[in-house]
């Protein structure tokens, strides 16, 4: 065959298929029972954005930051703090990163600000709970805030623990032994106790005899410095039916506590041990309902990670009021932060979704009830990909689902987080699998510990921003 006759066939095969693009319909056709697709001519000839995750992370993170500058021979005092407020009140307004506020109110999370600040001179500690799916566990997301914040404002320890974890943290290491029974209210791998005394992680054990639990921090690389030892421990009894000890034991330090009639209103056992320690075991005998174990310092700020793997964070107004009071009563809780949406992304629908997020609205009076002194925030999902068309992109009903959850945290006076626009929105989960080293899973759901990290820090360099307003018209 001559060479033109063979660019004549190229060329035409490229018209036919280029008038296909063109006219084949952007929502396919049904051919015997089957759904066709055809690339749009958008799709064909659309060039992929050069930029890596990484490098659109690192100009995040600068775009989040103030650019100060020192230079006060030429630049007064005022004019400099006219220059401060107006990168605030920008990044408040337009910022991917920034907080949704109800009614815009920049000083949404004022009273959080000044507890932590007050913690040391109170002797008491701010604890943030934390709650979300599979998303955050291992401590990801959550210790990278925890460990930010403790810089800033003192403590130390993994903060809220159950008595029984069987999934791995990158902060603390747990088991257990003898007669105790785990139960948990949510998610995939569900064991409902007879009562729905649950208490603040939405789990408990019961103890029947005797039984242990070991705890000592990790050692990883990813291990932060502020989480490997605590002076403080505290027990959390739901309730007892008999005469109920617990020692605990560290190194040389040895120490009883005991319980000694039957209480139902729940009650808090505390070591306070005379030096930091990293590693504890509590053994107990009794019959009892055991709620939560807390490592701490004498003051500063915790962040709980409550992970429950599936769960779509519509359940906790099933746990009994009163074992959740007694918690939120003893803990001096002034966030909670509901990480969900993700596990709900493959099944929701535009008839569904506001059952959803009404759903959520009572997750959100339910903690405001309980904790009045506590803000809430809610965070919707990160970007999560499935096959569209036979390629991967975000899910079609992702950025509705978002902006749903944005206005359901506004009606309930709570604030609203949006993680996908903070990864870069539509389509960037693919980036972030991409990026090298990757920053999530090749499950297209997950992220890596490194892109856990990124979220946690932009959550905190988020919150930061707000606080240094808040020091500059409360100071």
């Amino acid at each position: 065959m001559k060479p033109y006759k063979i660019l004549v066939f190229i060329i035409s095969t490229v018209a036919i298929l280029a008038t296909i693009c063109y006219l084949f319909p952007k929502d396919g056709i049904e051919v015997v029972g089957r759904h066709l697709f055809f690339p749009t001519i958008d799709e064909v000839i659309g060039i992929k954005q050069t930029k890596s995750a990484a490098e659109k992370m690192a100009e995040l993170e600068v775009s989040i930051k103030i650019q100060v500058q020192q230079d006060s021979i030429h630049r007064a005092k005022e004019e400099a703090r006219q220059d401060s407020i107006r990168f605030y009140h920008n990044f408040f307004e337009t910022h991917q990163a920034r907080f949704y506020l109800p009614q815009n109110d920049y000083s949404f999370f004022n009273e959080l600000f000044t507890a932590m600040e007050n913690s040391k001179n109170e002797k008491a500690t701010v604890h943030i709970l934390h709650y979300g799916d599979s998303q955050i566990e291992e401590d990801r997301i959550s210790s990278t805030f925890r460990q930010r914040l403790q810089e800033k404002f003192g403590g130390r320890g993994v903060g809220l623990l159950p008595i029984m974890q069987p999934i791995p943290s990158a902060s603390v290491s747990q088991s257990a032994s003898g007669g105790l029974e785990r139960f948990i209210l949510a998610g995939m791998h569900k064991a409902k106790a007879q009562s729905n005394r649950y208490g603040v992680l939405a789990q408990c054990a019961t103890l029947a005899g005797s039984g242990s639990i070991n705890i000592r921090s990790q050692n990883y690389n990813r291990t932060y410095e502020s989480v490997k030892s605590w002076r403080e421990v505290r027990l959390f009894v739901i309730r007892n039916s008999t005469p109920f000890r617990a020692k605990l034991t560290s190194g040389n330090y040895t120490k009883e506590l005991v319980i000694d009639s039957a209480q139902a209103e729940g009650k808090e056992l505390l070591w306070s041990l005379p030096e930091e320690v990293k590693k504890i075991q509590i053994s107990f005998s009794g019959s009892a309902e055991l709620s939560a174990v807390s490592l701490e310092d004498r003051y500063g700020v915790n962040v709980d990670n409550v992970p429950i793997r599936g769960a779509s964070g519509t359940f906790f107004t099933q746990i009994d009021k009163q074992s959740m009071r007694f918690a939120t009563n003893n803990l001096n809780i002034r966030l909670i932060i509901l990480e969900f949406g993700g596990n709900m992304m493959p099944s929701l629908t535009k008839n569904s979704l506001p059952q959803y997020t009404e759903q959520l609205a009572r997750q959100i009076k339910y903690f405001q009830e309980l904790c009045p002194n506590a803000k809430v925030l809610l965070i919707g999902p990160a970007d999560m990909s499935t096959k569209v068309k036979g390629s991967l992109q975000t899910y079609p009903i992702m950025e509705e689902t978002l902006e749903a959850m944005k206005q359901c945290a506004y009606s309930c006076g709570a604030a609203f987080w949006n993680m996908y626009e903070v990864m870069g929105g539509k389509n960037s989960m693919i980036d972030w699998v991409e990026a090298r080293p990757s920053l999530a899973a090749p499950d297209y759901i997950h992220f890596t510990p490194k892109g856990a990290e990124k979220i946690g820090e932009m959550l905190f360099e988020s919150l930061w921003n707000y606080y240094e307003y808040y020091k500059m018209h409360i100071k």
